[in-house]
């Protein structure tokens, strides 16, 4: 991406901004002042913000900045809150598309349209690119899976979320993953679809350690992504030993429906997210996985909400899933995605099930 890409929180504090950012505002550092960066007024830059941070999807608007030449630049572009950022305030991430002031009224709302007839078009490829690597169905693979995803609203409709299971190769084991590129658009859905890739890839020769598998990706978002963040969890189901290994990459923890009601949250191991270790080395876990057990996967989208832990929102889906009687997969997935309607948290849903 060449556009100038921001990362604020409400207070106007600049808490990241790529290299275009830097060229367009040589102030924009991390640890400046949004507001004393534009040429606005601050009540209008703070009205401007939070209407940004209460958007689950892109919405667009104008920021005034000043530029290298000591000039004002009033740069539409578009906005929305980055709920993926961990920061102690609500957090906005913006992309811009800079423009010189001297453009007149006509020339600036032809501009805009521009901007969002780009926009409805990235998100179409974005949305196709999406649908078109999300499996419908799992074939040939010795288990009951049922899958399903949601994007949120319109704007937003793409993102990093995604999902695989395939037959490890050479074995009779099936490999099973869940992952989540932060931020929403054509670029993370064109990362998902690269690491997808990259997984099954690493799955050739390293599909039975969760752990090898994990650190091969890891290395390609640092290497090939380095301006990318995603969570990951693969797991590796054993049908001879009954036994599940999974390795996880900073993913919300997978829950073990019993065949009995209980529930086991999975998160005997949690390391750091893809492109995030610096080097540090992927763990496994092992769990029996029984006759009549079920994995539960999905992203944070289904169980976070705003002004509540997410271990709130972990135990709120443990009680949920003790409550179904006699489930099937595909109930299960569909019971999870109701349930996660109800959740206060404009992000993609993802829910992976499969019956052992």
């Amino acid at each position: 991406m060449n556009e100038p890409m921001l990362l604020v929180g409400l207070s106007g504090e600049i808490l990241g901004r790529n290299a275009a950012m830097r060229r367009l505002c040589p102030g924009a550092d991390t640890g400046a002042n949004l507001y004393g960066l534009s040429s606005d007024s601050p009540e209008l830059v703070g009205d401007t913000l939070r209407r940004w941070a209460r958007a689950g999807e892109p919405r667009a608007g104008v920021l005034a900045l000043v530029g290298p030449e000591g000039r004002p630049r009033r740069c539409p572009g578009v906005g929305n809150r980055a709920a993926w950022a961990d920061t102690g305030e609500p957090a906005v991430q913006i992309r811009l598309v800079p423009a010189l002031d001297r453009d007149g009224p006509s020339e600036a709302d032809e501009r805009e349209r521009r901007l969002r007839a780009r926009l409805e078009r990235e998100h179409e490829i974005a949305l196709g690119l999406q649908r078109s690597l999300l499996p419908g169905r799992v074939e040939d693979a010795p288990l009951e899976v049922a899958a399903e995803y949601v994007p949120t609203s319109y704007g937003a409709e793409v993102g990093g979320d995604w999902y695989d299971v395939f037959p490890v190769a050479a074995t009779d084991r099936v490999g099973l993953v869940i992952g989540d590129v932060a931020g929403h658009g054509l670029p993370e859905a064109t990362v998902m679809s690269q690491l997808r890739s990259v997984l099954r890839a690493a799955a050739l020769e390293e599909g039975t350690r969760p752990d090898r598998v994990t650190a091969r990706l890891d290395a390609y978002v640092d290497t090939y992504l380095p301006e990318s963040m995603a969570t990951m969890c693969y797991a590796v189901y054993d049908p001879g030993a009954d036994e599940l290994v999974y390795a996880n990459a900073g993913h919300v923890p997978p829950m073990l429906l019993r065949g009995d009601g209980t529930c086991e949250r999975l998160d005997a191991v949690v390391d750091p997210p893809l492109g995030c270790s610096m080097g540090g080395e992927h763990r496994t876990a092992r769990v029996a996985a029984r006759r009549g057990d079920m994995l539960v996967c999905y992203t944070d989208g289904v169980v976070e909400q705003r002004r509540e832990s997410l271990d709130t929102g972990l135990g709120r889906l443990s009680s949920l899933l003790t409550g179904f009687a006699d489930p099937m997969p595909k109930d299960v997935c569909a019971g999870v995605m109701a349930w996660s309607e109800r959740t206060d948290h404009a992000d993609d849903r993802a829910v992976l099930v499969a019956g052992f």
